[in-house]
């Protein structure tokens, strides 16, 4: 009797090692949002899930805020204004060598100066404004991304992790957990 109470050492560590494997496999593709108990269970939908839906939602939002900014102008507190302001205040540093130049008038300095600076900071503009979202929707950027989404979905991630990741490491650990099972039935059958 005490030889069969000793086997059970290795029916549980094989139970708590295969348990562990399992949970990281639920925490991170489980597809669904759990409730224990009438409450939501934050650690649902799988961690991958949850960040690979974020990934794309955030690539789409930020797709289209670029070309909102990008096609309105009076749109002052963006980002694409801010970095036209960043292009001329590096213009402006950049020539101020005019200022030293001796011979010509105050007002003509800052005239060369502003223009200067202007000149760059529209290039700048077009780049951003009309370049940009020209090779976006020649290059059907949005359309790259639904098909990345479709590409990449959580089976495909899954089908790897289950290959390479998840198989391979539970055979380890239920081998570690057999030897440190077959260690206690050992030690517990010289104890007692």
């Amino acid at each position: 009797m005490l030889f069969l109470k000793s086997l059970l050492f290795i029916v549980w560590n094989i139970a708590l090692g295969t348990l562990l494997i399992y949970s990281i496999k639920w925490f991170l593709f489980n597809p669904k949002q759990r409730k224990i108990f009438g409450m939501r269970n934050p650690l649902t939908p799988g961690f991958l899930v949850r960040k690979r839906e974020w990934l794309f939602t955030k690539a789409r939002d930020m797709l289209q805020d670029y070309l909102r900014q990008a096609t309105d102008r009076s749109i002052k507190n963006g980002y694409l204004n801010k970095w036209e302001e960043q292009v001329w205040q590096a213009a402006w540093s950049k020539t101020e060598f005019v200022d030293g130049w001796a011979l010509l008038p105050g007002g003509v300095k800052k005239k060369i100066h502003d223009t200067m600076a202007n000149v760059v900071r529209d290039l700048a503009s077009k780049v951003l404004r009309k370049t940009v979202p020209h090779f976006i929707e020649q290059w059907q950027v949005e359309n790259r991304i639904d098909e990345f989404d479709e590409k990449f979905g959580i089976e495909f991630f899954y089908k790897y992790f289950r290959q390479y990741v998840y198989k391979p490491l539970l055979i380890a650990v239920a081998a570690i957990n057999l030897l440190i099972g077959i260690l206690n039935m050992i030690l517990f059958l010289i104890i007692a």
